[in-house]
Formats: structure tokens, C-alpha cells, sequence
């Protein structure tokens, strides 16, 4: 008789991975997140020498792809995992050696960095678990510099609202909720992108996802235009 499946027990691994299920966790995430973390990079347009934020890593798997996109690139990335953060300094040895990437725990709340240092931000799949929306967003505009961009990507409220562990501590969104969040915070949008893809979700099943990635830029200042670069 097959065991039956504990989805509160997924959900909380999928909030924060830990132990040898959370490993496995990020496995399965690395795989079914795969395409959307591609295409939110791509949709950062990163430059050379700029420094890059990602909220939420996972196993780090992608890092080498978003290194690869401009000419000394510094990326940092924050997670609420120690797993995850011991797994994504496993896989990117080189990287963290030459100091192109670092790797930092976070308590999920605030963000340790000190206003306008980052040229872009980015996060997958991280805005359900967030404890204040508004907070952690005006958090992330307060990181990023002057003209620097701005993605957040998730899976739509409809695309996976019936699936069986988003019951336990996922909270749903859709674009507009999104949007409101980055405006309030004080960004100006620039796009809002919807794609479907087929992909194995952690219920095991095959499914038809869409999924939404915001964009917008942080405006200038008058006094602190100059810090964009």
C-alpha cells in the first residue's frame, strides 16, 4: 500500500528546505523551476560589472547561467535555508572562490544591505511566503539602486490554486496584486510577462502552469541619480 502523502509536510519543505528532504526538495525545484528562473534573468538584462540580487536560491543550480550573461557580474543571493545555502556553495565552488557569487543566509524579513547597492534584484517562487507583502517589497526597492530593475516571478492563483499543498501557508497572487505592490513601493512598472509551460509539480502530476514575471525599475532621485553606477 503506498504511503500517503503528507502535503503539509511538502508545503513547509518547499517554504524553507531542510535535511535530506529539503536536498531532494530543491532537486525537484531546480527541475520544474527551471524555465522560469531562465526567463526572469533574461528579462533582467544585466550588464557588465553590475551586482546582482536574488531572493531565494534554491540548490544555486542557475547561478552559472545568470555569471554568463555580462562581463563581471556580481551576484548575491539570499535564503532563509542553510540547507539550501550548503548546497548552492557546492555547486558553485568556482564561482564563490573567485568571488563572483556569495552565497548569505537571511531571516526572510529584511534585507541585510544597505540602501542602493544592487543594479538588479530578482526572485522565483518566494512572494507566497513572504510575512508582509508590502514590507518585504518596499525592502527590495530600498536595495536597489536608482534606475536599477526590479523581477518578481511566480506561478499564477489559477494555474495552481487546486493543487494539494498550496492550502499550507502559500498565499496566491495574481499580476495585478503584483504590480500594485511594486507601484506602492515606489517603482515604476515597466512589463508584466505570462507564459504557460508544462511542468511535473510536486504533487507528482503534469500540469499546465502560467506563470507571471513583474518588471520595474526603481526611478531617479534628484540627489541620488548618480548612484546607479
Amino acid at each position: 500500500m503506498q504511503e500517503e502523502i503528507n502535503w503539509k509536510e511538502v508545503a513547509g519543505q518547499l517554504r524553507h528546505p531542510q535535511g535530506q528532504p529539503g536536498i531532494e526538495t530543491g532537486k525537484r525545484m531546480e527541475q520544474t523551476n527551471a524555465n522560469m528562473i531562465q526567463r526572469t534573468i533574461d528579462l533582467l538584462a544585466i550588464s557588465d560589472n553590475e551586482k546582482v540580487l536574488e531572493i531565494g536560491f534554491g540548490n544555486g543550480s542557475h547561478v552559472s547561467y545568470l555569471l554568463a550573461k555580462a562581463f563581471s557580474v556580481h551576484y548575491t543571493g539570499i535564503d532563509i535555508s542553510e540547507t539550501m545555502l550548503q548546497e548552492a556553495l557546492a555547486a558553485n565552488t568556482a564561482a564563490v572562490s573567485q568571488r563572483k557569487a556569495f552565497f548569505i543566509l537571511s531571516n526572510g524579513n529584511t534585507i541585510p544591505f544597505a540602501d542602493n547597492t544592487f543594479n538588479k534584484i530578482f526572485t522565483v517562487n518566494t512572494i507566497y511566503f513572504w510575512k508582509s507583502l508590502q514590507e518585504y517589497t518596499t525592502e527590495i526597492c530600498r536595495v536597489l539602486k536608482p534606475g536599477g530593475r526590479c523581477c518578481i516571478a511566480f506561478a499564477s492563483k489559477d494555474s495552481i490554486e487546486k493543487l494539494p499543498f498550496v492550502q499550507y501557508g502559500f498565499r496566491l497572487l495574481d499580476a495585478g496584486t503584483a504590480e500594485n505592490l511594486l507601484k506602492d513601493a515606489g517603482m515604476i512598472m515597466e512589463q508584466t510577462v505570462e507564459e504557460e509551460e508544462i511542468v511535473k509539480s510536486n504533487a507528482g502530476e503534469t500540469l499546465t502552469r502560467r506563470f507571471i514575471i513583474v518588471s520595474a525599475t526603481k526611478h531617479f532621485g534628484h540627489s541620488d541619480a548618480q548612484l546607479l553606477y
